[in-house]
């Protein structure tokens, strides 16, 4: 558990850093375990977004499919241990706020998790069908269209694990609304700024630069950081209340005598 109010020396810190990579670590490696464990199913999730007659996978050395089967464990082992490293990141960076900013470390650390997953699961169920069909079909009647092994679970696995990472942003711009870094005045003027970058970082990010996927990368993303602005407007004004009625309860008299004087 996170101590709210721990303050730790420098070699404490790089202790606690150290233990927090090792839990990752540990995390990660049975996330592997468990991928290896599910290996068909793992596979046979992966193919299904292709097209029928395009399922038949070609590898072209004696070590490929072992070097890609290991590759696809350790992207699915991420996906598993999401939640967990998550949760240790958070507890790492949690001393450094304030006492009345770690009651959200909770909530934080639950929606980054099911936002990283909400993404993995929108990018294959949503975006890959389309997009592989999309890229295999141009000027398919031109070419001998073969899936490489290598090529193809590399192209899924970075796919999924871009659209876990995009659907972050809400929970870092309301964060840093939360913490006084930004407000909702900024998030507005800069808007057009926003919708650049957002478009920029759709078509670095998507492995694929067909346009199918890099707008159904982009709207999400849009649509994000409207909702972050409507989220950080309600947290600002629920601020500003609390802070007026902090206010009014200093002006109140603290004892009857007082009381009595500013009565009469």
């Amino acid at each position: 558990m996170v101590d709210p109010d721990a303050r730790m020396t420098l070699v404490e810190h790089l202790d606690e850093l150290r233990s927090r990579l090792f839990r990752c670590l540990i995390a990660l490696v049975v996330g592997v375990i468990a991928a290896a464990i599910l290996n068909d199913h793992i596979f046979r999730l992966l193919l299904r977004p292709l097209p029928l007659k395009f399922r038949h996978i070609t590898t072209f050395s004696p070590a490929e499919p072992f070097m890609v089967s290991l590759k696809v464990w350790v992207y699915a082992g991420v996906i598993m241990a999401s939640p967990f490293i998550t949760y240790q990141f958070w507890a790492y960076v949690g001393p450094a706020f304030e006492t009345r900013q770690k009651r959200y470390f909770l909530p934080v650390v639950a929606a980054c998790s099911a936002l990283f997953l909400g993404g993995v699961v929108f990018g294959y169920y949503i975006v890959l069908p389309k997009g592989l069909a999309w890229l295999l079909g141009l000027n398919n009647q031109f070419f001998n269209i073969q899936n490489r092994a290598q090529d193809y679970f590399s192209f899924t696995s970075t796919f999924l694990l871009a659209f876990g990472a995009v659907f972050e942003m809400p929970v870092i711009i309301v964060l840093a609304v939360r913490l006084g870094i930004i407000d909702v005045d900024f998030l507005r003027r800069n808007r057009k700024y926003a919708i650049v970058g957002n478009a920029v970082l759709a078509a670095v990010i998507t492995p694929s630069q067909d346009w199918f996927s890099m707008t159904a990368m982009l709207v999400p993303l849009l649509v994000f950081y409207e909702a972050s602005i409507w989220i950080a407007k309600v947290m600002q004004g629920r601020a500003r209340v609390r802070a007026d009625e902090g206010e009014d309860h200093d002006d109140t008299p603290e004892d009857g005598g007082d009381l009595s004087q500013a009565t009469a």
